[in-house]
């Protein structure tokens, strides 16, 4: 019974140092589009916040149509914040929920992935203090495919500073990065073998202990 038990434990970790550690979902061409939503200002639940009064105004330029080709892991935009139409002379303070929603048509239909964030801090036409700021979980799934969310300005993951009229135009890119996930078959070789090689070497830790 022992015999038989290490020679399990052999093939095991034969079997795992044979395949290597879990590999990746095969290759796939990834097309995506984005949709985005403030809930505040003078028009909630568009993909504009404005605040007329104090001169505010800040677009989210959604991804109509975007395509990568994955693995290895490929930085990708999520869509970009527009504060170009922005006319305060002085600092104003701005405060909104924003939704971002991915949806997936290729390798497979798919979605939406709700990312929750907020917009606050303060802006004008040649300062800017705002800034988006996305809640956790920042990296999501659709089938084999993982969306994740990469800016983190300031330090803060999951942050996107804005940038005023005066700088870039108003344009804020916010980066994400895309990838497949390792297939469950391949995640359950991983398991099996390592488990098997553990047991492995903790009896021959104490075959030779007892020789």
């Amino acid at each position: 019974m022992r015999g038989s038990f290490g020679s399990l434990a052999i093939v095991a970790a034969i079997g795992i140092a044979v395949s290597g550690p879990a590999s990746p979902a095969r290759g796939a061409i990834v097309t995506y589009t984005t949709v985005g939503l403030f809930s505040g200002g003078d028009a909630p639940n568009s993909a504009t916040y404005i605040d007329a009064a104090r001169g505010i105004n800040i677009t989210y330029n959604a991804i109509s149509s975007n395509s990568v080709d994955v693995p290895p892991p490929s930085t990708a935009s999520f869509g970009s914040f527009n504060t170009f139409l922005t006319t305060a002379t002085s600092l104003q303070p701005v405060s909104s929920s924003f939704t971002l929603q991915i949806f997936q048509s290729t390798p497979e239909v798919g979605g939406p992935l709700t990312f929750l964030g907020s917009l606050s801090g303060q802006l004008s036409i040649n300062n800017s203090q705002a800034f988006i700021q996305f809640d956790p979980p920042l990296s999501q799934s659709i089938g084999l495919v993982s969306y994740r969310i990469l800016s983190a300005d300031s330090g803060s993951p999951g942050r996107l500073d804005l940038v005023p009229p005066s700088t870039n135009s108003g344009v804020a890119t916010l980066q994400g990065q895309i990838n497949t996930v390792p297939e469950p078959s391949a995640l359950t070789l991983l398991c099996v073998g390592t488990v098997g090689a553990l047991l492995f070497r903790v009896r021959s830790r104490k075959a030779n202990a007892a020789a």
